[in-house]
């Protein structure tokens, strides 16, 4: 498979989110591992005859052959530096799972292997086979059960430079499309534990966030490009993690330090959370409807609502999650200061002349911005330069005017995924933020057509700040914008393929 295709099938998985698929397969990684350990032990404890085998047996071969159906091919779990990995991919462990995996690696070491691989639909008879040669390996302490001709198994022993490529993998977009998945699927699980009155996990929403700020700034292009994944846009759980997203990457563009973009990362997390708490609308709005975008802000600007009363029911539900300390009053804050129409300015909130907050302004303007190229009551999304400009053109009377123009200067006044026509008749697409924040206008573009009108298969990518001879006039510079839409260029697939 090329790289482009692999890139490919990671989209392709993003698009089995709704499914429930990825949860499915967590869920089947970690019992794998169960499973295999309670089997191996239970061995050691009873006759294989014996009625207490019969549930592990069975919960072993249908947790394996589940697998191959949803691979559709071998399944391999594979042990490596202290993880286990379910066809190359981390199985995620919970507290439950994580003793029996503790044991599960000693018994791997002592056997000689670090890979089984199940080749085909197992049953008892194939599994007893396996713990037959697993017995006969421990109490005789001879031999090497990798020798057994074993079938729907093979285990084995991987040299270090076989399973390299689990450790580390040198294209960065694998990496950055594996933690907005991951982080799709949190968040999630997070809204709805919230709504089914479970406790949901804060440490996971800190640890994305501190993962998000960590990200080499070189790479926030493709981050960015992933705001755009139409399929999850206007979901609570998707507008949460993308507004995180734009907030962050304006705060490193800031210069804040790592504390700081920790704080806004997540006030920009819980800003909207709230609403996951406040039930859903009557009648034809449907039972999700607090779930989406679109009915959060049908409550808040078509309905008789007062928005006051609002506002502190949504910081209240904040407070039973968290409790209230020094950590979470910040949120509490920006969360309080984010419910108000889209279109009113953060003020009047306190008595006397206290403004918004920093925060409050920063993360408005992402969530705004996140909002604006979400599709919404049958109008289509806005394009990014629109969204940008929508907030720059807004002269105050949301946005803070000075913010504005710094949330433009680091996010670009031309968006990554901007389609452009150049003043030299190219067409391209901005795939970078500018080098130079001053000039935030020139941003870098890849060229998709030359000046004859011919596609590019792989064109160039040029920087707008580029001057002819070092001087002061411009080589290229943006004549107008295009919609990518009608040139069938999807911004996601452009950089993931």
């Amino acid at each position: 498979m090329s790289e482009l295709q692999g890139l490919g099938s990671a989209l392709d998985f993003l698009s089995g989110l709704d499914a429930g698929q990825d949860e499915r397969f967590e869920q089947l990684g970690r019992n794998v591992v169960n499973h295999l350990f309670v089997l191996l032990r239970s061995a050691g404890m009873y006759d294989l005859q014996n009625d207490a085998m019969e549930r592990p047996f069975k919960q072993m071969a249908a947790t394996a052959n589940e697998l191959l159906a949803l691979f559709n091919e071998e399944v391999s779990l594979t042990l490596v530096d202290g993880n286990f990995f379910v066809n190359r991919r981390l199985v995620k462990l919970d507290f439950s799972t994580f003793q029996n995996v503790r044991y599960l690696r000693r018994i791997f070491d002592y056997l000689g292997i670090n890979e089984i691989l199940f080749t085909e639909q197992l049953d008892r008879d194939l599994l007893t086979r396996f713990v037959r040669a697993f017995l006969e390996v421990v109490q005789t302490k001879q031999g090497s059960i990798r020798d057994y001709p074993l079938t729907g198994l093979r285990l084995r022993w991987l040299e270090a430079g076989e399973f390299d490529e689990l450790r580390h993998d040198d294209d960065p977009r694998r990496h950055i499309i594996t933690v907005y998945a991951s982080g799709l699927l949190m968040l999630r699980q997070f809204v709805n534990d919230l709504r089914k009155g479970r406790s949901p996990r804060h440490a996971k929403v800190k640890r994305l966030c501190l993962e998000l700020i960590d990200m080499e700034p070189r790479y926030h292009n493709m981050l960015l490009a992933l705001v755009h994944l139409e399929t999850y846009k206007g979901n609570l759980f998707c507008h949460m993690l993308n507004t995180a997203v734009l907030a962050i990457a304006f705060g490193q563009r800031l210069g804040l330090r790592r504390d700081q973009l920790t704080d806004l990362g997540m006030a920009a997390f819980h800003h909207d959370l709230g609403w996951a708490l406040m039930g859903t609308l009557d009648g034809e709005q449907g039972d999700d409807v607090a779930l989406t975008m679109e009915g959060i802000n049908y409550i808040r600007d078509d309905r008789d609502t007062e928005m006051d009363r609002m506002r502190v029911k949504v910081a209240r539900s904040l407070v039973r999650l968290g409790g209230f300390n020094e950590l979470v009053i910040n949120r509490l804050i920006v969360a309080y200061e984010c419910q108000i129409p889209e279109d009113a300015p953060a003020k009047g909130l306190y008595y006397g002349e206290i403004d918004a907050s920093f925060m409050t302004h920063v993360v408005r303007m992402a969530s705004a911005y996140d909002e604006f190229t979400t599709p919404r009551k049958g109008q289509p999304a806005l394009l990014p330069d629109q969204a940008m400009k929508r907030i720059l053109d807004d002269g105050g009377k949301t946005y803070d005017v000075f913010l504005a123009k710094l949330f433009a200067n680091s996010i670009g006044a031309y968006p990554v995924g901007t389609m452009v026509e150049l003043d030299t008749t190219e067409i391209g697409l901005v795939v970078n933020l500018p080098l130079n924040p001053i000039n935030f206008h020139r941003p870098q573009v890849k060229l998709l057509i030359d000046r004859m009108g011919r596609p590019l298969e792989d064109g160039p990518i040029v920087d707008l700040d580029e001057t002819v001879r070092g001087g002061s006039k411009f080589v290229r510079t943006i004549e107008r914008t295009l919609d990518s839409r009608e040139y069938g260029v999807s911004i996601t697939r452009f950089f993931f393929g």
